[in-house]
């Protein structure tokens, strides 16, 4: 089993594949943890151009860019995988799984969206309120402009989240009435030059104002998890994080922390989304225990208690409801941003096509920008061209 997180995430899924083995002994799973998501995805190509990926490979909404190596799942529904009625699995959460061939590719782990984490004790120690929830965009820089008259030297309002998260982009883009990839006509982006330039002027601005950190600071972290970032380092105060993570990110520190909503704007965009899925590879000399351990992991009350919501909350009534009692403080905030939430929420959409791709690229944009070597229209017009040749590639 291959898989991208932190040794949070590793030292848990061990587990759950310890207590399969001890269930069905006949049965060895290796555990193959791969670092962070552009790692992972980079040796996945690797080992798929070889012919030695893993028998079963977590994704996330990039699947379908892999779906020529995957094992359509539907005859193991309610043998191996028995996640076919409400009562076991939540339905809602095949359909994002499931291509327009009819096919079931992947199983979601659960339900996962943005958030905005904050560092409660710098906020705290600074004398300013915490961020309300449903800020607009307006409201949440005027917040950061008044938090930043009282922070100490050297630390930032918000981490620069203008690049290195392509759902942010996503979201904002989505806002604008221009979302980046949509299924109509069978796909089709509706991003433009002007999406493109709100955004990145935005960033552009709050740089200039010391609201996000410098650029050789920015890009000392990451930004892929805890153990690279500029909110447990302790250089910003508020981040983009999903809130999945969350748990790990306070993991990481001393200093407590708090979470608020994306800000309003423009239409409604906030996707409550798949966080991740667990896809068996159509190679695999095991396809058989592949979806029986994918079954435990996602329907098992004592995986559940293990996995908590590292993955999102998880998409079995069984294991929700086994694993309520435990919930901690901040999975009782993750609860509240849904419902903050609830009158804005949209269906999750597709992603681009050659979505790690675009990731990649993404972020090189951001860079010129912020060292200076390009300007704001210039990084628009190479956004635009990058989302259109992707779309068509």
């Amino acid at each position: 089993m291959g898989w991208w997180g932190n040794d949070d995430r590793a030292e848990r899924t061990l587990a759950v594949i310890a207590l399969f083995e001890a269930a069905y002994p006949e049965i060895t799973v290796v555990g193959e943890p791969n670092g962070g998501a552009g790692d992972h995805f980079q040796i996945l190509d690797t080992q798929l151009a070889a012919d030695n990926a893993p028998d079963i490979i977590q994704f996330g909404g990039n699947w379908p860019d892999y779906q020529q190596y995957l094992e359509p799942l539907n005859d193991y529904l309610g043998e191996q995988l028995l996640i076919d009625t409400p009562e076991t699995f939540d339905q809602a959460a095949l359909v994002p799984a499931t291509a327009v061939d009819g096919n079931l590719y992947a199983i979601s782990l659960g339900t996962n969206t943005l958030v905005l984490a904050y560092n409660k004790t710098m906020i705290e120690a600074a004398g300013v309120d915490f961020p309300a929830d449903n800020l607009s965009w307006e409201e949440l820089i005027d917040y950061g402009r008044t938090l930043k008259a009282s922070l100490p030297e050297g630390v930032a309002p918000f981490v620069d989240n203008s690049t290195n998260q392509a759902n942010y982009l996503s979201y904002f883009y989505t806002q604008q009435g221009t979302p980046i990839w949509t299924l109509d006509d069978g796909g089709k982006s509706y991003a433009t030059v002007d999406s493109a330039q709100a955004w990145l002027q935005m960033w552009a601005d709050m740089r200039a104002e010391g609201l996000i950190p410098d650029a050789d600071t920015t890009y000392t972290y990451s930004e892929d998890g805890p153990d690279s970032s500029a909110l447990v380092a302790g250089n910003a105060v508020i981040a983009l994080v999903w809130s999945n993570q969350v748990a790990a990110y306070q993991a990481a520190m001393t200093d407590e922390l708090g979470m608020t909503t994306l800000p309003t704007g423009g239409e409604d965009a906030y996707a409550i989304q798949m966080s991740q899925y667990l896809a068996v590879n159509k190679d695999s000399a095991n396809t058989e225990a592949a979806a029986l351990f994918v079954n435990f992991f996602v329907t098992s009350p004592e995986a559940g208690a293990i996995l908590e919501t590292n993955r999102g909350v998880p998409s079995s009534p069984v294991v929700r409801q086994s694993i309520s009692a435990q919930a901690t403080p901040i999975d009782a905030a993750v609860y509240r941003i849904y419902d903050a939430v609830a009158d804005r929420t949209v269906p999750q959409g597709p992603n681009l096509p050659n979505d790690q791709e675009f990731v990649n690229e993404l972020e090189l944009i951001g860079q010129q920008v912020a060292y200076g070597q390009s300007t704001v229209d210039e990084a628009a017009e190479a956004l635009q061209a990058l989302i259109e040749r992707l779309a068509v590639k």
